[in-house]
């Protein structure tokens, strides 16, 4: 029951960028990798295993899962570029523009920029992708084990806080904690670790009644929206701190309402319109900055963006125009390829005796934990 999380965190990244609202881009991709690390955890555990079959097939429908979407989102990129000319959407984002050269045609056909800080490379046709290599680097990292038992997982928390500390003790620059590959190894590490005490977190969300998900998203935006004005208009004293203790209180309530949307997500949605939702987060996160450039050339034929009269016109214009596109993709293409995907996970599952249902022990929750927890099946959560 994640996918209107999902959507959510990818209109907070839209309004990052088009509109120039600063914080809540960021707080959105590392709630992102955080998700990314307890459903990858999870599937690996309770869909695929660590067999090579299972790998295998875990990384097929990671593949599936991103490249026939991006490969068709490049494309609409190309497209967009050659009609509003390759020195308008330059000036609109430098880093749009058509590859020149074969290394940058591999990168960005491939949406793997090899290099420690993924951001810096460029062009790139669908600008957000610097961190879908983090993705996928962990994505890797994962299906080959780092997670695998509880005590990996462990250790794999504790180097991801110790290379932070040591970036503040060395007086790195944020980017190290941010944009460096480096960088997604804490919310990625949290986001695992998670999956081996989400019943134990859950009963203690019960028992101080701090379990219910819309609580916990409405506190989620609140925090967002404090930190967000506290990084425009400065009005503390050392805000600078303030706001990095904001990035650390949002992974932290961002791995709260993983656990609470998994256990009680149906009490928002039905699963049908979950996925619905859910469906358009993808899409989005990679044809906003294309489509907000063609909103931006139809409506005023100057680059325009940012939080003004003007640039509210070409967001709103933009998101009407992802709306549209997202739609044809994913009812032309990603169904489609959706079904292929379930069946290899059904496929998995058969061979593995059909147990891919997290089952949550009743008594493991003990007395103090009075709502019945969902069962969900992995279905439900990639």
């Amino acid at each position: 029951m994640f996918g209107f999380f999902r959507t959510m965190l990818a209109l907070w990244v839209m309004m990052f960028h088009l509109l120039g609202i600063p914080v809540i881009g960021p707080y959105a991709v590392f709630s992102f990798f955080s998700l990314s690390g307890f459903l990858m955890t999870t599937i690996m555990h309770e869909t695929y295993g660590y067999d090579h079959g299972g790998i295998g097939r875990y990384a097929l429908n990671r593949f599936l899962r991103l490249y026939p979407m991006y490969w068709l989102a490049i494309i609409i990129s190309i497209i967009v570029i050659i009609y509003v000319s390759p020195e308008y959407s330059k000036a609109y984002k430098s880093i749009l523009y058509i590859p020149n050269n074969f290394g940058a045609i591999v990168f960005n056909t491939t949406m793997i920029f090899p290099t420690l800080f993924p951001e810096e490379v460029s062009p790139r046709l669908s600008p957000p992708t610097w961190a879908l290599t983090i993705e996928i680097f962990y994505y890797v990292c994962i299906g080959l084990g780092i997670s695998k038992t509880k005590r990996l997982a462990v250790l794999w928390v504790c180097l991801s806080i110790s290379y932070y500390v040591l970036t503040y003790v060395l007086n790195m620059e944020s980017a190290h904690r941010y944009f460096s590959i480096l960088a997604g190894t804490l919310p990625f590490s949290l986001g695992s670790i998670l999956y081996f005490y989400k019943i134990e977190i859950y009963s203690l969300l019960c028992r101080f009644k701090f379990s219910n998900p819309i609580f916990l998203l409405v506190t989620y935006i609140l925090l967002a929206a404090f930190f967000t004005l506290n990084q425009y208009y400065k009005p503390f004293p050392y805000y600078f701190y303030i706001n990095e203790t904001g990035k650390y209180l949002n992974i932290f309530i961002t791995l709260v309402i993983i656990v609470s949307l998994f256990f009680r997500g149906h009490e928002i949605f039905s699963n049908k319109i979950d996925k619905f939702l859910g469906d358009y987060s993808y899409p989005i996160y990679l044809l906003h900055w294309q489509l907000g450039l063609l909103a931006s050339y139809i409506l005023f034929k100057t680059p325009t963006k940012g939080l003004s009269g003007d640039g509210l016109s070409v967001f709103i214009l933009s998101l009407l125009l992802v709306f549209i596109v997202s739609s044809i993709l994913i009812y032309s293409i990603d169904r489609n390829i959706s079904f292929i995907r379930n069946k290899i996970k059904t496929n998995n599952a058969n061979c593995a005796g059909g147990a891919n249902i997290v089952n949550v022990p009743q008594a493991s929750l003990s007395t103090t934990v009075k709502a019945q927890p969902q069962v969900m099946t992995l279905k439900q959560t990639e």
